[in-house]
């Protein structure tokens, strides 16, 4: 049986049985990071090759998406990275990763990350169970996700008062960037991160009201596969942040649940309430409140309907197209 410790009458998913079979699981973990400044790069080729030999698509999504060098089989990838690997402040950085993320603390980032695959593998049985891959992106990704492969980017959890991430550009890491950067994050960033690459099939641009349910629906999922993430956590925010959304729970529903609202179709507006920054800026929300309200929302308001359809899988979830009749099932709280 999984702990339930700190159970929530609103996360009844938290208190479930995993099958033998899916307990002993075993989940496949990688050291990218290591591995890359590691590789010999006086034949920068030959490096490249060893690295693509055991990363393969990977490897191609670094270099390709995260670095921007040239398409991975090109012949000019092994002398573009090479400057990459030698720069001193990648070095820096690199080293700060090996002190921060000592041996006992990626064995216990393992330990929580194998118990959350494990219970993707419970509820997806027929999806792949990815393995995961411990990197540094440049600060170009947090989270990279697959349906193989989930790989999380070391130097983007260094910590807000780390001397590496106090030397990011304010103009590219303003301050609530940074606040974000911290290791408390990484299992709430990789669930998430991994059920969004997952489950986007199921979007569908539309109004505000589909936006709020679809993005409630992935943080649900993303609940189940880790719900002893606190809410605060799991939103990316303080307590404080948390305890302003819940105080000012029902004048948030107030502002959004207008017709006017609900149902426009303006990205520009949309947008507003699903944003990250420094706070929610959608007409009548203060400046004084957490970034985005909307997916909190959505999240709520699945809540709700799951809570009062304990019937349901979270497949059955996923399937259900009918907006409105999972709005029903929500009631703000009013205190």
């Amino acid at each position: 049986m999984v702990g339930c410790g700190g159970c929530h009458e609103d996360k009844p998913l938290q208190n479930i049985e995993l099958s033998p079979e899916t307990v002993s699981l075993e989940i496949k973990f990688h050291r990218f990071d290591i591995d890359l400044f590691a590789a010999d790069f006086s034949n920068p080729a030959a490096a490249c090759q060893q690295l693509y030999h055991k990363y393969g698509s990977f490897f191609c999504r670094f270099i390709e998406q995260d670095l921007l060098l040239a398409a991975c089989n090109s012949d000019s990838v092994g002398p573009l990275l090479k400057p990459f690997v030698y720069n001193p402040d990648i070095v820096e950085t690199h080293r700060e990763i090996q002190r921060v993320f000592t041996d006992e603390k990626i064995s216990k980032l393992n330990e929580v990350l194998s118990a959350s695959l494990q219970r993707w593998h419970h509820f997806f049985p027929d999806s792949i169970v990815p393995e995961v891959i411990y990197y540094q992106s440049a600060w170009n990704s947090n989270i990279a996700s697959t349906d193989s492969v989930l790989a999380i980017s070391l130097d983007s959890y260094l910590g807000a008062q780390n001397k590496i991430t106090k030397q990011l550009s304010p103009d590219a890491f303003p301050a609530y960037k940074k606040q974000n950067m911290e290791e408390k994050y990484i299992l709430a960033d990789a669930m998430k991160g991994m059920v969004s690459q997952e489950f986007q099939k199921y979007y569908s641009k539309k109004d505000l009201l589909n936006e709020l349910i679809f993005y409630g629906k992935l943080v649900y999922i993303a609940e189940a596969l880790a719900p002893e993430i606190p809410d605060s956590v799991m939103m990316s925010w303080s307590t404080d942040q948390l305890l302003w959304a819940e105080k000012h729970e029902w004048k948030t529903w107030q502002a959004i649940a207008n017709e006017k609202v609900m149902f426009q179709s303006k990205s520009f507006d949309i947008n507003k309430w699903f944003a990250d920054g420094p706070f929610t800026g959608a007409n009548g929300i203060p400046q004084d409140s957490p970034p985005q309200l909307g997916v909190w929302l959505g999240w709520k308001i699945v809540r709700h309907y799951m809570l009062a359809h304990p019937e349901l899988t979270l497949q059955d979830l996923l399937n259900e197209t009918d907006n409105s009749k999972i709005l029903g099932a929500f009631k703000p709280n009013r205190s």
